[in-house]
């Protein structure tokens, strides 16, 4: 790009690679991660994975019994300095049923739903009882709720997500597995936690006073604190 800007394909290239990484030190079969670009944004999906179908195999004895779909759609922020995820979408979808068990769901520009949450798809018949009392549109389907989970900067990351395959699912996975979500645990709650803090620059910096720090506001004082830190659900 030109006047200095940053790349948006190489930023996204960037992010796709580190979770590449992740997918191949956990999962057995993981394909690579695939870079596209569309406008204004740039999508990131597995290799081979095509809308219903596809995804990284999950194993169980070395058979695939459920595949894990991942689309990412990036975008630069507003400032134009960083990448930022417009959508992500995490499925886990059984190889029998093309309709996703559960999913992590986060959307930038959410309205009536979460901005984060998880949408699980099965049913329970006290459940249904109280959505009919209450005049839901879908009372029989647990897919119609949107489970909010943390807003935009605390949400579940993928490394949550492949810890819960692996550890409570029991799927196959490989040596290692668990220094690599570590690893990229604390690269992503590091990147969340800047973001946080620049959206809520003034709290920050009264945090770390607390803490014994000396913090110099810009001249023309803290930036305003971002609606969705404070409100977005």
């Amino acid at each position: 790009m030109s006047d200095g800007a940053p790349d948006l394909i190489a930023m996204a290239q960037e992010f796709a690679d580190k979770v590449d990484r992740l997918l191949a030190a956990c999962l057995p079969q993981a394909p690579g991660m695939e870079v596209r670009q569309a406008g204004s944004r740039v999508n990131i999906s597995p290799e081979g994975q095509e809308g219903k179908s596809g995804g990284v195999p999950l194993l169980v004895q070395g058979e695939i019994l459920a595949w894990l779909r991942l689309t990412y759609s990036c975008r630069l922020d507003s400032p134009q300095t960083y990448l930022a995820i417009d959508k992500s979408s995490i499925w886990v979808v059984a190889d029998v049923d093309r309709t996703p068990i559960f999913r992590f769901d986060y959307l930038y520009e959410a309205d009536r739903v979460p901005h984060s949450h998880i949408q699980v798809h099965g049913q329970r018949g006290a459940l249904s009882h109280l959505l009919s009392k209450t005049g839901h549109k879908a009372p029989h389907d647990m897919g119609a709720l949107h489970l909010p989970t943390g807003g935009q900067r605390f949400r579940p990351d993928l490394e949550d997500v492949i810890q819960f395959l692996i550890t409570d699912c029991l799927f196959d996975h490989l040596d290692g597995w668990k220094e690599a979500v570590d690893a990229a645990r604390a690269d992503w709650r590091v990147i969340q936690v800047k973001a946080a803090t620049r959206a809520m620059a003034a709290h920050a910096a009264a945090a770390l006073e607390e803490l014994g720090y000396t913090v110099t506001p810009p001249e023309d004082g803290h930036p305003q604190v971002g609606e969705k830190a404070r409100f977005a659900w």
